[in-house]
C-alpha cells in the first residue's frame, strides 16, 4: 500500500506526462528543413554503355584509318618523287646519247654528207626542222627539240636561251653564229585578257607566278606595264626579265 506522499509524486508524474501529451499533440509540428542535394544521375543501361563504347572504338578506328591512309600518302608521295626523277635522268642520259651520236654522225660526214657551209646564217624564229638540219652539228633530234621549245616559248629573243635546261645536252654554244633573231617574231601573251591556265602553259611562268599575277590583274582591273609586277614576292627580278619580252600590256 503506498503512503500518501508516494501518492502524491505518482499523480504528479501522470499530469506532467498528460501535459506533455497534450502539448505534442496540439502544437504545429515543423519539418526540418534538408538542403537541396544534386539530382543523381541515372544508372545507364548496358545498351547505352555498349553503344558508347561502339562510338568511341568508331572514332578511334577512323582516326587509326585517317594516319594510316595518311602515312599511304607520303610513301606514294615519296615513290612517285623517286620514279620521276628517276624519269629525268634516264631522260637526259637518253637525250646526251643522241645529241652525241647527231654530232659524231655530222662531224664524219655519216649521214649527212652535203650539210651547208660554214657562213650559213638563218632566223632562228623562223626556220624549219630541215633548215635547222642543214647546220653542222644539228641533227633530227636536236632540231626537233629546238623547234618544239621555240613553240612552248613564242619564240627566242636571245640566242641563249639554247641553253636552257631543257636544252641543256645540246651544247650549242658554237653553233649560235649561224642564227640570228628578229624580235618581231616573239609571239606575246596579253596579259590583261589570259587565264591562270594560259600564262602558265609558257615554259617561264609555273603555277604560283600565274595566280599571283592573275590576281593581281583582277584587283588592279588592267595592268599597264611590267613594273606593275615586281612588287610579288612570287616573282624574282631574274624571273621579270625573263618573261618580260613575251608579256603584252594593253
Amino acid at each position: 500500500m503506498l503512503s500518501k506522499e508516494q501518492r502524491i509524486a505518482a499523480l504528479i508524474l501522470v499530469s506532467f506526462a498528460l501535459v506533455g501529451w497534450i502539448v505534442y499533440a496540439v502544437w504545429p509540428s515543423r519539418q526540418p528543413v534538408l538542403p537541396d542535394l544534386p539530382d543523381k544521375k541515372p544508372r545507364r543501361s548496358w545498351e547505352e554503355r555498349k553503344d558508347s563504347m561502339r562510338l568511341a572504338d568508331s572514332l578511334r578506328y577512323a582516326q587509326w584509318a585517317a594516319e594510316r591512309e595518311q602515312r599511304y600518302d607520303s610513301f606514294r608521295l615519296a615513290d612517285s618523287m623517286r620514279r620521276d626523277e628517276w624519269k629525268r635522268i634516264r631522260q637526259q642520259q637518253y637525250d646526251s646519247f643522241r645529241i652525241a651520236d647527231s654530232l659524231w654522225r655530222d662531224s664524219v660526214g655519216f649521214r649527212f654528207p652535203k650539210r651547208i657551209k660554214k657562213d650559213t646564217i638563218l632566223n632562228l624564229n623562223r626556220c624549219d626542222t630541215a633548215e635547222l638540219q642543214l647546220i653542222r652539228g644539228i641533227g633530227p633530234y636536236a632540231a626537233k627539240r629546238i623547234a618544239s621549245y621555240r613553240e612552248q616559248l613564242g619564240g627566242f629573243y636571245t640566242l641563249d636561251q639554247l641553253s636552257d635546261s631543257v636544252l641543256a645536252p645540246l651544247h650549242l654554244d658554237t653553233l649560235t653564229r649561224h642564227f640570228f633573231i628578229d624580235p618581231e617574231d616573239i609571239r606575246t601573251i596579253s596579259v590583261n585578257n589570259s587565264t591562270i591556265l594560259t600564262l602558265q602553259q609558257h615554259p617561264y611562268i609555273r603555277f604560283q607566278q600565274a595566280k599571283a599575277i592573275y590576281n593581281l590583274r583582277r584587283k588592279n582591273v588592267t595592268l599597264r606595264s611590267i613594273d606593275e609586277l615586281r612588287p610579288l614576292p612570287e616573282l624574282s627580278e631574274e624571273d621579270i626579265n625573263r618573261i618580260a619580252p613575251y608579256l603584252r600590256f594593253e
